[in-house]
């Protein structure tokens, strides 16, 4: 099966991991998968999986550059069935390829404010939308998108790469001794950078001597740089910037922490949990789905987080217990086999049916 995947950019993000993930299995199972995006650091793993890469420029939203990529996806000798990710990249596709083409669009998670459109653009443009958490078929059937036509199939990752804790933490300059904690999230107001920097400076004397690593990138940055250079004597904050050391920075943490507003279902996460890295989530989205395997705050509250991160970083049974639970769940529910498998079956199901929008059960709708 031929398959074309198109996604805005392949760099430090959640939803890249998970085309990057489907698409070498689906090429590792035999298909032929050509994946269209702004470059980023995955390319060079992208094409160590058999996977070809054709470069766009999808990352903002100037006009030019989208008729330009749609330009050039026109190109492309017409694949079986085409599988983009969220809202931009679906529109972009299914410009470029008319109806003739089948397919099938993930939604990762959109801000509440652009549910709508999302359900809109998806609706016109989209022959079946896969969501990566249950709440998200909810959401997008609110707002207006045909229940027959979204399905739910959970983001998986493959184990991350072994790494020496002490080598890790001698790279990054840590202490051997530390609590260290991790937060790898883009640098945007959902993201509540904010939030977790008021909680870490209230952490007091109970807990031992730990560090947090902010590693990420985006608008909110200057500002949180500048309330980290402020000397204030509380725990060390570290500003790492975007990363694709991802195996290094779990290997030097004894936990991960974020504060969101709003989720799909991170990815950041669940390799956390993989890793055997205990995790402090918010109760939101398909985080809340996690259950016990996370500490869950309710979001937005400043005492809660401290009370979370107070608890997770002074105590090493909390943590040990905190990353069984999450071992077991990721062994059990969240394996990238499992979610590549249902992916092909989905292209399966569409592939042959141009021109149709089809229920999850193939029907035409």
């Amino acid at each position: 099966m031929r398959i074309q995947t198109v996604i805005a950019e392949l760099g430090a993000g959640g939803a890249e991991a998970v085309a990057l993930t489907i698409a070498a299995g689906a090429a590792s199972a035999g298909d032929d998968v050509l994946l269209a995006s702004t470059p980023g650091y995955r390319v060079e793993r992208l094409r160590a999986s058999g996977v070809d890469h054709l470069a766009l420029r999808l990352a903002g939203r100037n006009p030019v550059d989208l008729a330009r990529s749609v330009g050039r996806l026109r190109a492309v000798p017409a694949p079986d069935v085409v599988h983009t990710h969220n809202p931009k990249a679906t529109l972009v596709a299914r410009a470029a390829f008319g109806r003739d083409v089948p397919l099938v669009a993930t939604l990762h998670g959109v801000p509440r404010s652009e549910r709508r459109a999302a359900a809109r653009i998806l609706r016109w443009a989209a022959d079946r939308v896969v969501v990566v958490a249950p709440h998200l078929a909810d959401q997008l059937v609110a707002a207006g998108f045909p229940a027959g036509r979204v399905e739910v199939v959970p983001n998986a990752v493959e184990p991350l790469p072994p790494y020496d804790r002490r080598r890790a933490r001698d790279e990054l300059g840590l202490p051997a001794d530390a609590v260290v904690g991790l937060c790898l999230a883009r640098m945007v107001e959902q993201k509540r950078h904010d939030l977790l920097l008021d909680a870490w400076a209230r952490l007091g004397a109970r807990t031992r001597p730990a560090h947090l690593l902010l590693a990420g990138d985006g608008p909110t940055r200057p500002r949180i740089a500048a309330r980290v250079a402020r000397p204030d004597g509380h725990a060390p904050v570290h500003l790492l910037g975007e990363r694709s050391d991802v195996a290094r920075l779990v290997a030097a943490s004894d936990f991960l922490v974020l504060p969101t507003d709003w989720e799909g279902l991170p990815v950041s996460v669940l390799e956390a949990m993989a890793a055997g890295l205990p995790v402090i989530g918010s109760r939101v989205g398909g985080l809340a789905e996690l259950h016990d395997a996370v500490r869950l705050v309710d979001p937005g509250s400043a005492p809660a987080l401290v009370e979370a991160l107070t608890d997770v970083v002074g105590s090493s049974a909390v943590r040990a217990e905190l990353a069984a639970r999450g071992r077991a769940l990721t062994a059990t529910r969240f394996g990238a086999d499992a979610m590549v498998a249902r992916y092909r079956a989905i292209y399966a199901e569409l592939a042959g049916t141009p021109g149709r929008l089809l229920t999850t059960t193939g029907g035409a709708r």
